[in-house]
């Protein structure tokens, strides 16, 4: 696919409580009318594969449920250096899907699919169990997610052009 808009991403197992916060933001932004500004995608827990489809020179944005041990419904924006870094803790909190977003990426990087521009929004989950539906406070959380998003696609357009990735993996 040549689409050079961002390419939204919800990852998460809607049958895992706040764990769904991936696919149920995506429909939150599909409401807010975006998918005229983005790509919206979801994964499910399908992330990689879906990750495989998607030209590594476009904008990535992952939405994933988070455990940093904070206040559920906090919205977080980070990268894969976020993810990575020991100091931060957020790394083995992330995600709670099998093949989990960093791992994903490592891959893709590996197959010489490198992503240079790649921006993570995780909401604070407070209920993985089963059972549909989100908790209070996350599926509170999901209009403050659009918006934030909306501003990352505002700040997107305001940028000026960015040149094509030349196979580091992140800028």
């Amino acid at each position: 696919m040549s689409d050079a808009r961002p390419a939204i991403v919800g990852v998460g197992n809607l049958l895992m409580g706040d764990d769904g916060v991936g696919p149920a933001a995506i429909e939150a932004l599909r409401r807010a009318g975006l998918d005229t500004r983005a790509e919206l995608i979801d994964a499910g827990l399908a992330f990689p594969e879906v990750l495989c489809d998607l030209a590594p020179s476009r904008p990535l944005v992952i939405v994933d449920a988070v455990r940093p041990d904070g206040r559920p419904g906090s919205l977080f924006r980070l990268t894969p250096e976020d993810l990575a870094a020991e100091s931060g803790g957020m790394a083995p909190a992330v995600s709670l899907h099998e093949v989990s977003i960093l791992p994903a990426l490592r891959m893709e990087a590996l197959a010489g699919r490198a992503r240079a521009d790649v921006t993570i929004f995780g909401i604070e989950c407070r209920d993985v169990a089963w059972g549909e539906g989100l908790s209070a406070p996350v599926a509170a959380a999901l209009e403050k997610l659009v918006g934030a998003i909306r501003r990352y696609l505002d700040e997107r357009a305001a940028a000026p052009a960015r040149p094509a990735a030349c196979g580091s993996e992140n800028a």
